[in-house]
């Protein structure tokens, strides 16, 4: 399992490098953001998190010890939880609702095009909707 783990870590990292949209800021709060576009919101900033978290090991520093990825990991984890509770959801609730969220293309590309500052962050991210973000915790085992 830690090294299915690892080999996530490295193609998230690859991808993440590659993101450039800056924090997303919420208009209004949480609660009276449609779901989409909470979602929506969540994506870019976990996005510009993880390009900033990324950014910081410069672009030949390789892959980096096992303790130090597992660390990172951990990191990573705690920064997506920061995210979604900010947005008021856990990585559960997340998890369990984002790929129905993201999988009306439609709505998805109307909402975007009524907003164009979130469609150009969004454009910008690697990959979009229901991906590995918010991926589940590592088990106690």
């Amino acid at each position: 399992m830690r090294g299915v783990r690892l080999i996530v870590l490295s193609v998230f990292a690859g991808l993440m490098l590659a993101a450039s949209p800056g924090p997303a800021t919420a208009a209004d709060a949480p609660a009276k953001m449609s779901e989409l576009e909470r979602y929506l919101r969540i994506q870019i900033d976990i996005g510009a998190a993880m390009k900033d978290f990324f950014s910081k090991m410069g672009p030949n520093a390789g892959s980096p010890p096992v303790e130090e990825r597992e660390a990172m990991v951990e990191q990573i984890d705690q920064t997506v939880a920061g995210i979604l509770k900010k947005y008021d959801l856990t990585t559960e609730e997340y998890n369990r609702r984002k790929k129905e969220v993201f999988q009306d293309e439609a709505a998805v590309t109307a909402f975007l095009e009524a907003h164009p500052e979130l469609k150009a962050k969004w454009e910008a991210l690697p990959f979009r909707g229901g991906s590995g973000h918010g991926r589940q915790p590592p088990s106690a085992e």
